[in-house]
């Protein structure tokens, strides 16, 4: 078992990490305390699914960028758990920023720096 968490502030539907994607096997949501951050925590069978295809759903359930003039900020995380998953995540980052005009939002921070920020929903 791996796992994969995943932030953002507008809404994103964690159903369909678990309803579209075979292999994982358990889900959490939660929520960053004192922001508008909705937080997937998934374990997931790395032999079924790839960590880099739930990234892309990741990316697929919201919109990683900022444009001016709005009126709230986007914000959206992607929390690695090893390294692997983090030379992964700045790769799609990076993909993302030629394929977007606007500025990729996205932080890439490790899980353990920010699990006891979040208040779980379930």
């Amino acid at each position: 078992m791996e796992r994969a968490v995943f932030g953002a502030s507008e809404f994103f539907s964690y159903e369909a990490f678990i309803t579209v994607v075979r292999g994982i096997e358990y889900v959490q949501i939660g929520h960053i305390k004192e922001a508008n951050v909705d937080i997937v925590d998934i374990w997931f069978d790395p032999w079924k699914v790839s960590y880099k295809e739930l990234l892309e759903l990741f990316f697929d359930l919201h919109d990683p960028t900022t444009r001016v003039g709005q009126q709230l900020q986007n914000q959206s995380f992607i929390f690695f758990s090893n390294i692997n998953q983090l030379a992964e995540a700045k790769q799609k980052k990076n993909e993302l920023k030629h394929i977007v005009k606007d500025e990729v939002i996205t932080e890439i921070t490790p899980v353990w720096e920010q699990i006891n920020t979040w208040r779980r929903l379930n």
